[in-house]
């Protein structure tokens, strides 16, 4: 009887310490894909706008895509907001 408990104790042990591993892999894959994310250009159609020439004058630019990064800062703290929404859970 005691050997079965051992046993029985033992598996509980190993089942809990595999699932506690793959929740701080899965942790580790959703930070990847986050910072993977924020370190992608936003691509954003524009209809059109007025540009401005080097000598001061303004010209019509029809639509267009524009491309907008975002800085490190900007980069960290959307991060650290989704970090923070996520562990409230």
């Amino acid at each position: 009887m005691k050997k079965i408990n051992t046993i029985v104790t033992a598996i509980i042990l190993t089942i809990s310490s595999l699932s506690f591993g793959q929740q701080v892999n899965d942790i580790k894959k959703i930070n990847d894909k986050i910072v993977d994310r924020l370190n992608t250009p936003t691509k954003m159609w524009t209809n059109g706008q007025w540009e401005v020439n080097t000598d001061g004058t303004r010209y019509w630019q029809k639509g267009c895509w524009k491309f907008n990064e975002k800085t490190f800062q900007q980069k960290s703290e959307i991060f650290r907001n989704k970090a923070r929404a996520r562990n409230k859970a």
